[in-house]
């Protein structure tokens, strides 16, 4: 075993300086070669396209299938080239060096943003994304263990994890640490602008960050996450990882991102293919709930507008105002769908209960109104179909007609008639008449109108679902009230969510969530369902957090821990201008400085919207200033003039705050919380230019002996779903011991019984003797006299002595085949139907026989008669017999000679005239079903019978 290691070690990559630059060259090499086949195959499929372009018509539909085909290629290869730009711009950013203990052999592996295999297929270096990656994230030096889906859980020794700094193609530095960055690299990352820090998260993500990354998609997550803790980002990864690892259950189409502007989305988009991630949909929430109201949005006609900050606008955004609507849609479904009792005219049948209508419209809460009155509908014409074939009472063709239309829709035609917007305005109403000051939209609706819209449709009118996402990511999701997550929750059923958001960062005041107790409640329903803390933060410097968490001091609600990220930078400037004028120079001049130091991302935060476009006017002079466009904006270099609330989950390297005086920003929680969210948004600088008087929430200082309340929770563990566990050899053995128990448990109705030896018969290994019997004399002793005795007594069953402990109780010897009669398949109603209706000619039509046979050797007469049938029956000595012994075929049907008069056929019941009894006589013998004989044939005269064998 130590020789092994030894070679082992002396294959694997080497650990000094020298070695490192090496192994560096040579991956950089294998990814250049790669890159130029990639190229390759680029420019030969565009050779392709513009071949089937000469070679085919615009219409012809071989050349329209060859062309898609070639069009689905060159995409594939073009985001095949833009992996490989980036394994080769920078291959790795780490590595693991481990023993595996199953295999007792030590590996190393290399781990980058994309996987690079050698010549001889073999992984270079590992994408982040694998399971075994997790190691490199998560784990110290030492024992542990990473699971891969299909194969369980694998333990290994980790004996050195390293990361690296290459820049240029060259090896600058590298860190043997027990965390992925440690401070003074973490710092390093930072401290870069905006732009590179985007490339080098993938190379510092923390352990907490990813255990939120690989959480299993199929359970549901909420995550509290602090300014600057990456939420956004671990959002976007975890998209990445799961459409690496779960390929076979999600597709991107599969995934909905869900933002709370256009700005954050446009940034999402932008960074998603970085992350080997395409054709992911992206909405606001505005646009998901308009895409569930389908036909009934007319986007020629309604338009959205942002929700207003009024008062009686709070109670648009809570659980309430859900239940008020709910309870709304219920009275009128109740309403719509009569629950009388239905009886049929003519007959009184009665169709259906009320009891019956009110059962199902209980015991289905999630099928709208009209499915219901579909599905009832159905199960009344059914029933109404039953009565009208049973003929007890007749009716005439126009009857019918008038009848299958009135039972087919007595509840409803399925076709609601009505409007989803004016149902919401006439709920309204009723809330104006409850004394509610409620105002009721037109034609322009906010996010809780388009919601409670959205419910409407899927709970009264929907009748075909379309099945939307399987996995929803909202971010920021603070913004939004209850209201609108009890809508969703119910519009899109059966997909789970990834929820991030930090309620620090409500700035939508009374409306949206200050904590997430509710939220939880609702969706964090399963086993596996989690909640998640990022405490971190990673954006801004000491100076930065500290003069945040001083503004945010001032209120008077909860908080979740901030820990900051060592990090020192400039103070905080807070800078008085006289005027308009002179604000207007001084961020002129402050812009100018933060560009020429090298800041790529620059915002200048305003209050609102009309504000930010005055600002935008006044600094239009200013270089790589964007034109004020909110919802059209890409997030990239330059100036960007913004109001607060669309720089929500956005960062840049420099913050300008312009004007917060003591008017726009009033010392009250919602406002606190605004000042907190547009101070948070630097990484590097933050300077704030105000003129008249600045406000209180910046001027005054909290109280130094003023603790803030803060949220208690427990950090998110690694979780152990799907994860195999792991047996000892014996314990397994004895699981297949147990499960082989209980498989033959399960048939031991098919199989023979158990052996059981008794102590005088011969056991392997002793002298101990007994004697079998042979075959024949055992089963005949198992042969029961009379067949009845097994109809009625199954469960005692005549055994010899001899016999007991033998292996198969079956009264056949192996090989041979019983008798038909015995082979019949027994029925599965209740009642006891041993006659057949057996049909003859037209002068004995309608006669009963029994069906019943056996060939047990017992006499009977008249006075004694046959027990099968009691003697209600006739017995018919004539079944003619083939030359093989055998009786016909129950298949056939045939003219056979009856041997003997009419009336000297026996009539054991005197009421029994005409009436057959189906036992079967065999010639000279003459057995019958019952066991007994019943005499001999008869052999003058003869009629002719057409007859069914029975037997």
């Amino acid at each position: 075993m130590a020789e092994k290691m030894k070679k082992d070690a002396a294959e694997l990559p080497g650990t000094s300086r020298e070695a490192e630059e090496q192994q560096l060259a040579y991956v950089i090499d294998i990814a250049q070669e790669h890159l130029v086949q990639a190229r390759k195959a680029i420019r030969e499929a565009n050779e392709d396209l513009a071949d089937l372009m000469e070679v085919y018509d615009a219409k012809d539909k071989e050349g329209l299938t060859l062309w898609n085909n070639a069009t689905a290629r060159l995409k594939e290869y073009k985001q095949n080239m833009v992996r490989l730009e980036k394994a080769r711009k920078k291959p790795y950013f780490g590595r693991i060096d481990f023993l595996a203990k199953e295999k007792q052999q030590k590996e190393a592996y290399y781990i980058g943003r994309v996987g690079i295999s050698g010549d001889d297929a073999q992984p270079l270096v590992l994408d982040w994304r694998a399971p075994i990656a997790s190691v490199y994230y998560e784990n110290g030096l030492g024992p542990c263990s990473y699971t891969v889906l299909s194969e369980g859980t694998h333990t290994i020794d980790l004996e050195r994890k390293r990361t690296y700094e290459i820049e240029n193609d060259r090896l600058k530095d590298y860190f043997d640490s027990d965390v992925v960055a440690n401070d003074e690299l973490l710092t390093k990352y930072l401290a870069k602008s905006k732009k590179n820090v985007l490339g080098e998260i993938i190379a510092t993500i923390q352990k907490e960050q990813n255990l939120l990354i690989r959480r299993s998609p199929r359970t549901n997550l909420i995550v509290q996450g602090v300014a600057g803790s990456g939420k956004t980002t671990v959002a976007m990864h975890r998209i990445s990882y799961i459409l690496y690892n779960y390929k076979e259950d999600f597709r991107p189409e599969d995934f909905y991102i869900i933002g709370s502007n256009k700005i954050l989305l446009n940034y999402i988009t932008g960074v998603l293919p970085e992350l080997d991630v395409y054709g992911i949909r992206q909405m606001t929430m505005e646009e998901l709930f308009i895409r569930l109201l389908y036909e009934e949005w007319n986007g020629k006609i309604y338009r959205v507008h942002p929700v207003s900050q009024e008062a009686w606008q709070e109670q648009k955004g809570s659980t309430a105002w859900f239940e008020k609507l709910e309870a709304y849609c219920q009275a009128y479904e109740n309403q719509e769908i009569p629950q009388e009792a239905i009886v049929m005219e003519k007959t009184g049948v009665r169709l259906m209960r009320p009891a019956m209508i009110r059962e199902y419209l209980r015991d289905n809460p999630l099928l709208s109104m009209e499915s219901k009155i579909l599905m009832l509908n159905k199960m009344l014409y059914a029933r109404y179909e039953n009565v009208i074939t049973g003929k007890v009472i007749s009716f005439t063709e126009k009857e019918r007609k008038i009848l299958d239309k009135k039972y087919s829709t007595y509840f409803g035609n399925g076709k609601w008639n009505g409007s989803v917007r004016t149902f919401y305005q006439d709920f309204l109403r009723a809330q104006q008449q409850e004394g509610i000051p409620i105002e009721i939209p037109d034609t322009s609706f906010d996010v809780y109108d388009l919601a409670a819209m959205a419910y409407i449709y899927k709970r009264i009118k929907e009748t075909d679902p379309v099945r939307e996402a399987s996995h929803v990511v909202i971010d920021e999701a603070q913004d939004f009230g209850m209201m609108v997550y009890r809508c969703l929750h119910y519009c899109m059923r059966g997909c789970t969510y990834t929820v991030m958001g930090d309620t620090s960062q409500n700035i939508h005041f009374g409306q949206g969530l200050n904590d997430w107790e509710e939220l939880r409640r609702l969706i964090l329903r399963g086993t596996y369902d989690a909640f998640g803390l990022l405490r971190k933060s990673y954006r801004n410097t000491v100076e930065i957090s500290e003069f945040a968490t001083e503004i945010l001091r001032h209120g008077d609600f909860p908080i979740y821990p901030v820990e900051p990220i060592i990090r020192h930078g400039k103070q905080v400037k807070v800078q008085a201008s006289a005027d308009t004028v002179a604000m207007k120079d001084a961020a002129a001049n402050q812009i100018q400085e933060w560009q020429k130091n090298g800041y790529e991302t620059i915002a200048v935060i305003c209050r609102d919207e009309t504000e930010a476009k005055e600002v935008s006017d006044l600094l239009q002079d200013t270089p790589n200033l964007m034109s004020y466009t909110p919802e059209r904006s890409q997030f990239g270099e330059g100036i960007m003039v913004l109001p607060v609330v669309y720089t929500k989950g956005l960062e840049f390297d420099a913050v300008l705050l312009w004007n917060p005086t003591k008017e726009q920003y009033p010392q009250d929680n919602g406002h606190i919380k605004l000042l907190y969210v547009a101070t948070t948004r630097a990484l590097h600088e933050l300077t704030v230019l105000y003129q008249d008087t600045l406000t209180d929430i910046i001027v005054t200082e909290a109280p130094k002996e003023k603790h803030m309340q803060e949220f208690q929770t427990e950090s998110l563990q690694k979780a152990k779903e799907y994860a195999k566990p792991v047996h000892t050899q014996k314990e397994i053995e004895q699981q297949r011991r147990e499960e082989g128990d209980r498989e033959r448990q399960a048939r031991s109705y098919l199989g023979p019984k158990k052996i059981q030896v008794k102590k005088e018969q011969k056991i392997a290994g002793t002298e101990t003797t007994v004697k079998i019997p042979k075959p024949f004399e055992v089963h005949q002793a198992l042969i029961p006299k009379n067949r009845n005795q097994l109809k009625k007594t199954p469960e005692k069953k005549t055994k010899s002595s001899a016999i007991d402990g033998l292996v198969n109780p079956s009264p056949y010897t192996y090989g041979t085949f019983p008798p038909e009669s015995h082979l019949q398949v027994k029925g599965h109603s209740r009642g006891k139907f041993f006659c057949k209706m057996g049909e003859k000619d037209k002068a004995v039509s309608g006669d009963r026989q029994c069906s019943r046979t056996s060939s047990a050797d017992t006499d009977h007469t008249v006075d004694d008669p046959c027990q099968l049938c009691k003697g209600r029956y006739r017995h018919d000595p004539g079944y003619e017999l083939e030359s093989t012994g055998r009786y016909r075929s129950n298949m056939e049907r045939k003219r056979v000679a009856f041997r003997g008069a009419a009336s000297d056929r026996s009539y054991p019941d005197p009421g029994a005239k005409n009436q057959w009894c189906g036992a079967v006589f065999k010639q000279r013998r003459q057995e019958t079903a019952c066991g007994k004989s019943f005499g001999t044939p008869i052999a003058s005269g003869q009629s002719d019978l057409e007859l069914f064998c029975l037997g």
